[in-house]
């Protein structure tokens, strides 16, 4: 009879036998339940050796604890290259995992997960909510399960779903220049540089909130993005640290000086500290106020499906356009991965090769035209 290599087996007084073995981290762990025959044992410990030679193991204790708890502890802890989450990240996984996974998987051990069952959840919440709710939904989802397998509390993740936590966001169009300008034009007094500098200078709409006078070097034709302002639900607004990578110092095009000498101008004397942009009766500038604004002023200029966000779209799409290579991008940005810049090269080479067959129309119309 082979010798036993993996666990221990023995008898106890009642006759039955009692199985144990080392975990991965090599603390002996006790079988659940005891069994009637050694051989029994034996294919029990045989299992589990098997299971963790496959990375399918998971240990029994741990993955009694239900979702709910590995998930409050999961956000608490979290990091993301050694960095604690930003708030507003904090907020919107608080609340998907609020609205939309606690109060249906919530109470649910981990062990007891099962790809149906996710399955199930994926289906029920996508009935009730919107594409993008159920989408971030199960990509949270997903990375808790993914902590908690490298956490050996499951064996796998039962989140096997293709593509359901990735975003299929539809190509934003691209807005002209000139479209800009008159969008600009249409804001409040104090407030038209707002949309320039999204376009001219690629700023996030948190990042427009948070300039301050002493950002901006005129005689340098510099910008420097140091800050971001977010809403947090119950707190209201607050100024973080820009997106992870996103600080940079970023070089104006001769637009956006220009519309930030006028602002100056009419703004007078200001603190180093004091933000930028306000609203038209002096009080503070929130998103909400900017977003509002910016849909009466879309809509005068004939550029309805605009959102502000595209406007940095654009301005970046420009820059590629015009031959900044990737990394340039990047940094114009503040992008920390090229995943998002490629877009912008992407949609300029669009462009380049609509360039290229208005010219081949040309060029076939003026050979007609020579035939002739």
């Amino acid at each position: 009879m082979a010798r036993r290599t993996f666990g221990t087996i023995r008898r106890l007084p009642s006759g039955r036998y009692q199985a144990r073995y080392p975990g991965p981290d090599g603390r002996l762990r006790t079988a659940p339940d005891t069994f009637e025959s050694r051989p029994d044992a034996a294919r029990f410990l045989a299992a589990i050796e098997t299971d963790m030679q496959r990375a399918l193991w998971s240990d029994p204790k741990t993955g009694d604890t239900t979702l709910r708890v590995y998930a409050d502890a999961w956000l608490a802890e979290r990091r993301v290259r050694g960095r604690a989450l930003a708030p507003r990240t904090v907020d919107t996984y608080r609340h998907s995992l609020d609205m939309w996974i606690l109060p249906f998987l919530g109470d649910m051990p981990l062990r007891t997960l099962t790809p149906a069952g996710i399955r199930r959840w994926h289906a029920e919440i996508a009935a009730s909510t919107g594409i993008t709710a159920t989408r971030q939904a199960y990509a949270l989802l997903r990375a808790i399960l993914n902590t908690a397998v490298a956490d050996d509390a499951i064996g796998r993740n039962p989140c096997l779903i293709r593509g359901a936590g990735q975003p299929h966001t539809p190509e934003r169009p691209l807005i002209d220049p000139a479209e800009v300008e008159r969008a600009a034009s249409a804001m409040p007094a104090g407030l038209e540089a707002t949309v320039l500098l999204a376009l001219w200078a690629h700023l996030r709409i948190g990042e427009v909130l948070g300039v301050q006078r002493g950002d901006i070097d005129l005689d340098a034709g510099t910008l420097a993005v140091q800050r971001q302002v977010v809403e947090i639900r119950g707190r209201g607004p607050l100024v973080v640290e820009p997106k992870m990578g996103s600080r940079r110092v970023v070089h104006l095009p001769q637009p956006a000086i220009d519309a930030l000498r006028r602002h100056l101008d009419e703004m007078g004397p200001m603190l180093p500290t004091a933000r930028l942009f306000r609203r038209p009766d002096g009080s503070e500038l929130r998103l909400m106020h900017l977003e509002w604004y910016w849909r009466r002023a879309r809509k005068i200029a004939g550029i309805d499906h605009a959102h502000f966000h595209d406007l940095r779209h654009a301005g970046l799409t420009l820059s590629a356009q015009v031959g900044a290579t990737l990394a340039e991008v990047m940094r114009r940005a503040g992008h920390s991965s090229a995943a998002a810049a490629i877009r912008y090269q992407h949609a300029a080479d669009k462009r380049d090769r609509e360039i290229a067959r208005r010219l081949s129309r040309l060029a076939g119309g003026s050979n007609a035209a020579d035939d002739r």
